[in-house]
């Protein structure tokens, strides 16, 4: 088992939330190798995971690696892979052509390890979009840019918290274009989706899923007919899968609904307010329908305090147990339906 991390924007926190995440979830890199993995099993068996450094590899700049664990006195001597070198300086908290490089670069070659078998999971650590769109224009976010590599069509951006999962059917796109946006088939690819991953990924038995309608109090049949068009003909026919699907519900009232383990969420925004409110820096990204784990933190570069040294590595670490979790569940593969 191999995990790679990416190691985002340079000029953000990526570099050292993924660090600091590394250091903190270090063990015993020392022992024999029959030893680490009965080690290993003691450790899982206890409910508690311990990542060891021949488990995992940094994907990036090992100038950045190096100056970003000399920085901050990280003491961590795993191996990272050098796919793109920087030579100049990289100005913290700032869009640059340089710093979108260097993440768009460490993305396609994360994509070319998973992809050829060469690690098992990938973990991304945080990038800016202006930054890569510098570089390719048509960047609109990792789990988009991922599908298209590995020419997935059905995929689906699940957040997932201690208290709340969300999964996004609209992502990356302006609010303006959420009602066009809306398709029947994409409602339940997400739903189907989602399904699927909580009962053979994280092992819900009967998944209970409560999907949103677009517009205020569910319409009414006066505010739009988006839910009479669309997202109710959608529900019903995960129904007849035999998918525990229920709504339209108006999401300032679903959200505050208790029973359900996951809720389907019809625009970015829709989703993650309450998300973040709830499970704000201890969120993980996991992206459903690729033919590998993909993994992240569920926040941002962070310009505001890159380079200060004080951000917290705490969704990094999450977003590296799950996905060693899901790699230690049966037939990871299963991901892709």
């Amino acid at each position: 088992m191999r995990i790679g991390i990416t190691m985002g924007d340079p000029a953000g926190v990526g570099p050292e939330v993924a660090l600091k995440a590394l250091e903190s979830l270090g063990r015993v890199t020392d022992l024999p190798h029959r030893d680490r993995d009965r080690d290993r099993e003691k450790t899982l068996s206890q409910n508690s995971i311990s990542i060891y450094q021949s488990d995992v590899v940094i994907i990036g700049s090992s100038s950045i690696i190096d100056e970003t664990k000399k920085r901050y006195n990280i003491k961590w001597d795993g191996e990272v892979i050098n796919c793109v070198d920087i030579t100049e300086d990289v100005e913290y908290g700032k869009v640059s052509k340089l710093a979108g490089r260097a993440a768009y670069e460490s993305i396609l070659k994360g994509q070319e390890l998973v992809s050829s078998g060469e690690i098992d999971a990938l973990v991304t650590a945080p990038v800016c979009k202006a930054s890569i769109n510098l570089i390719d224009p048509e960047f609109f976010g990792h789990t988009e840019l991922l599908a298209k590599l590995s020419h997935t069509k059905r995929f689906a951006m699940m957040l997932a918290g201690d208290k709340i999962r969300v999964v996004l059917v609209t992502t990356h796109i302006p609010i303006n274009e959420v009602a066009t946006a809306l398709k029947e088939e994409e409602i339940i690819n997400k739903i189907e989706l989602t399904h699927n991953f909580l009962k053979n990924q994280l092992g819900v038995g009967s998944p209970k899923i409560g999907v949103c309608a677009l517009n205020p109090h569910g319409g009414e049949g006066i505010l739009g007919d988006e839910e009479t068009r669309i997202i109710s003909p959608a529900i019903k026919r995960a129904k007849d899968r035999g998918i525990h699907a229920e709504g339209p519900y108006p999401a300032d009232t679903l959200f505050a609904r208790d029973g359900f383990d996951v809720i389907i969420a019809m625009y970015h925004d829709q989703g993650l307010i309450p998300l973040k409110l709830c499970e704000f820096g201890g969120g993980v990204n996991i992206t459903l329908g690729l033919p590998f784990i993909r993994t992240s933190p569920d926040h941002g570069t962070a310009f505001d305090i890159a380079g200060k040294g004080i951000a917290s590595p705490g969704s990094m670490i999450k977003a590296i147990k799950l996905a060693e979790k899901l790699l230690n569940t049966e037939e990871p593969k299963r991901l892709k339906h």
